[in-house]
């Protein structure tokens, strides 16, 4: 009987160790649904010519203006809302909108546009528009822009 009895001990404590050992199931999804969320979001890349043509073809895209809003100013795509990626509450502004909505984003060149996809990223938007080239491209085969 003392046999059965230290078997079942035996048992009972290598069950609770290896319980003890493991994180639960919670614990183990947790980092990789953060890492699959960040991992989520998609990226398209068009020039100013296909930016156009998807901005015709889904008038419910939002275009935001990563610029300074000097630069906005000075001549910005028709309902471009202008968030400045150089301003310190960027990554606030756009955490205040709807991530599970598409983007298209630009700056003046690219590469503000280019940098903010990390917050993008971050604040877990599942697509953006990215318009390369900028506003230089957007001029270059002179496209309408307003004041």
């Amino acid at each position: 009987m003392n046999k059965n009895l230290l078997t079942i001990l035996a048992i009972g404590t290598l069950a609770a160790c290896s319980q003890a050992d493991s994180p639960t199931a919670e614990a183990q999804q947790a980092p990789q649904q953060s890492v699959q969320k960040a991992a989520e979001m998609q990226v398209t890349h068009v020039d100013a010519s296909k930016a156009l043509e998807t901005m015709r073809a889904r008038p419910d895209l939002v275009v935001i203006d990563v610029r300074t809003p000097g630069e906005y100013a000075s001549g910005h795509i028709d309902g471009a809302i202008n968030i400045d990626f150089k301003n310190a509450n960027f990554a606030t502004e756009i955490a205040k909108l709807d991530g599970s909505q598409d983007y298209l984003i630009h700056c003046r060149s690219g590469g503000r546009s280019t940098r903010s996809l990390t917050l993008f990223k971050e604040a877990g938007f599942s697509h953006i528009i990215h318009m390369d080239g900028g506003m230089i491209g957007w001029d270059k085969v002179e496209l309408p822009t307003v004041k």
